[in-house]
């Protein structure tokens, strides 16, 4: 029976590409909020997908060993950090060539191009990395089953200089935000996050000061500005439509050497205006 691991007492392989602001499932937000506890991680027990993905962790590795000739063997311990406790990995298996370790993954077939040529999703390469580095291990391989048709392995050699800016990263994220419960730095795709952790207003003002006040107003500057060159895009943008409708005139499209663009325009409904749609593509050579 495998014990549950308590994922919030430590940084993991699956955790360091969120630590490090390179995660396009996670943000540094969410993972100190769900590291402290404010906020629970998703439960994935009853999701067929992950459900399934866990029981062909087996089949890839058997693959694996097929395709390559090496051998492997699941690795269940906790390897720490000699000096940093809470920076521990549990790898899927090591290989016994006494330098590699193996990742084993499943995808869907919507996925594949993250897969293409010699391309690996960077979180992957940072959990392989993060396992080879606290394995000392030189070489780690990463096997994915894709769409369950397609099978693919990558090799990712050890990068010592990588490693230790993802140690650098995790002791500060751990000691300096998880440790301390300082939120760091929410991001744009934190305003789910942060309306889980504050879901209710309050009725009072906060009077911010010194470097704080700095930051705010240097933040909502940039808000405006922002705010006002999309306004400016955005009417540039209709005028620049404008004058290329101007030259189609009641016809539907157009060429040149470069480009050919379409104008459709919707009938309209009684007290409505007229809808049009704008499209522009690249000219096959003529």
């Amino acid at each position: 029976m495998t014990t549950a691991i308590d994922r919030k007492t430590f940084i993991g392989g699956s955790d360091i590409a969120a630590v490090m602001g390179l995660s396009r499932w996670k943000t540094p937000l969410r993972l100190w909020a769900e590291k402290t506890g404010k906020l629970e991680p998703p439960d994935l027990s009853d999701i067929e997908r992950v459900e399934i993905g866990v029981e062909l962790e087996e089949y890839v590795a058997r693959k694996f060993e097929r395709k390559t000739g090496f051998k492997v063997r699941r690795d269940n311990r906790d390897i720490r950090h000699p000096q940093y406790g809470y920076m521990r990995v549990h790898i899927d298996r090591l290989v016994l060539d006494g330098e590699s370790i193996l990742e084993c993954k499943t995808t869907s077939a919507w996925m594949l191009k993250d897969w293409e040529g010699t391309d690996i999703p960077q979180e992957y390469v940072l959990q392989t990395m993060w396992g080879m580095g606290l394995l000392k291990r030189q070489r780690g391989f990463i096997a994915v089953l894709i769409g369950g048709q397609r099978f693919m392995w990558k090799e990712i050699v050890f990068d010592q200089g990588l490693f230790n800016r993802m140690v650098v990263s995790a002791k500060d994220f751990w000691e300096n935000y998880v440790e301390a419960d300082i939120p760091p730095m929410a991001m744009a795709d934190d305003n789910e996050t942060l309306s889980e952790l504050y879901p209710e207003s309050h009725d009072k003002v906060i009077q911010f000061s010194g470097a704080d006040a700095e930051m705010l107003d240097h933040l909502i500057d940039d808000r405006n500005n922002g705010i006002q060159v999309k306004k400016e895009t955005e009417k540039d943008l209709k005028e620049t439509e404008a004058k290329i409708k101007a030259y189609l005139k009641d016809a539907s499209a157009g060429e040149t050497d470069k480009y050919r663009f379409t104008w459709q325009t919707v009938a309209k409904k009684e007290y409505t205006v007229p809808a049009s749609s704008f499209r522009v593509f690249r000219t096959f050579q003529k």
